[in-house]
């Protein structure tokens, strides 16, 4: 048997504490999560907003869109932080409708010659914070208190 490199977390170890990390502040934002059994049509999560609609939810590690893939599931939203982790800081996390999110950025990338209705970044890009930023997860108040 090999023994594995135990000084970098592995994909699945980044995926579980993404979710973590996302379904904690997503319950402190007041959204309820459901974890489907199956991961169909792009669907990580599921959640309840505060206001009471569901809606499916793809949880990534980066800021990604994928037209091709998602297109099947048009009420689909995109769950992702602002950059990757680093423990000393915390980070925002952004929950964006992909058709939305497709629209902005084939907007800004859209006349590049490698365009395939794709894009991925490691960070949100400055110039789209501003038009972000009402879909920016922010715990309630009353969340944040201790018992």
């Amino acid at each position: 048997m090999k023994a594995t490199d135990t000084t970098r977390p592995t994909s699945n170890e980044i995926e579980a504490a993404n979710r973590a990390e996302a379904t904690t502040l997503l319950i402190r934002s007041r959204y309820r999560v459901y974890r489907p059994e199956a991961d169909c049509e792009g669907e990580d999560l599921v959640l309840r907003t505060p206001q009471g609609e569901l809606i499916p939810v793809q949880l990534k590690s980066r800021m990604t869109i994928d037209r091709p893939r998602y297109k099947g599931n048009p009420r689909l939203w995109m769950l992702f932080p602002e950059k990757k982790y680093a423990a000393d800081s915390s980070r925002e996390w952004y929950l964006v409708p992909h058709g939305k999110l497709y629209n902005l950025l084939k907007s800004r990338h859209g006349h590049a010659p490698k365009w395939n209705d794709t894009w991925s970044s490691a960070s949100v890009p400055k110039d789209l914070r501003g038009s972000l930023r009402n879909y920016v997860v922010r715990p309630d108040k009353d969340s944040l208190r201790t018992a």
